[in-house]
């Protein structure tokens, strides 16, 4: 299945092949030579490699608390990729891992959360209007096809009668606004920073 998960960029500079050689040289280099010139090379790249890391870490952060923060209003006017992408940074927070399912070809499900080995196909809807049947047929249809344990509808309104009569008899669990609403203020905490250990040792 194909991912479109929040891509995460690496640092194009410790990518390259040429870059990682030359500094593997200068230390080996300087190890022979120059014992503490090496210490100093090396705690310089183990520095600059977790200032990149930090940073990288905090960017996204940033973006997830801010996409988080998201008031009902704010996602009354998302479009569907941006609501699923929103979706995506909530079900994080709760603690799944999180597969967006390819734009087409999706078999009825946006969304593809596990938690414990347990795998949830969800559909989400940003409507402006209540959720209709279709939406329980084409995530029960998902759960089958993917094998999954649950189906979820999700959506920033409600539910017509027809469509949550089905859920019912199909066990589709549907998350409308209140419930949404619920799950977000929950779910807004901070995460810690990573921290970085560096390990020390004398020699005798």
């Amino acid at each position: 299945m194909a991912k479109r998960k929040h891509q995460r960029k690496t640092n194009v500079l410790f990518n390259q092949p040429l870059f990682g050689s030359l500094v593997l040289l200068l230390v080996l280099r300087s190890a022979f030579e120059y014992p503490l010139a090496a210490g100093v090379v090396l705690l310089i790249i183990v520095t600059l490699a977790a200032m990149i890391f930090y940073f990288q870490w905090k960017k996204r952060h940033v973006k997830r608390k801010k996409l988080l923060q998201s008031r009902i209003t704010e996602i009354d006017a998302m479009t569907g990729i941006e609501f699923e992408n929103y979706l995506g940074v909530l079900f994080e927070a709760m603690g799944y891992e999180v597969e967006m399912t390819p734009s087409s070809g999706d078999y009825g499900a946006d969304l593809l959360i596990t938690k414990e080995k347990e795998l949830i196909t969800v559909q989400a809807k940003r409507y402006s209007k209540a959720v209709g049947i279709s939406s329980i047929q084409e995530v029960f249809s998902a759960k089958m096809y993917y094998q999954a344990s649950e189906a979820w509808v999700v959506t920033n309104n409600t539910f017509s009668r027809n469509a949550s009569e089905l859920a019912k008899k199909s066990g589709v669990k549907l998350i409308a606004r209140e419930q949404l609403i619920n799950l977000i203020t929950e779910n807004i905490v901070d995460t810690p920073p990573p921290v970085f250990t560096i390990h020390t040792w004398n020699e005798n």
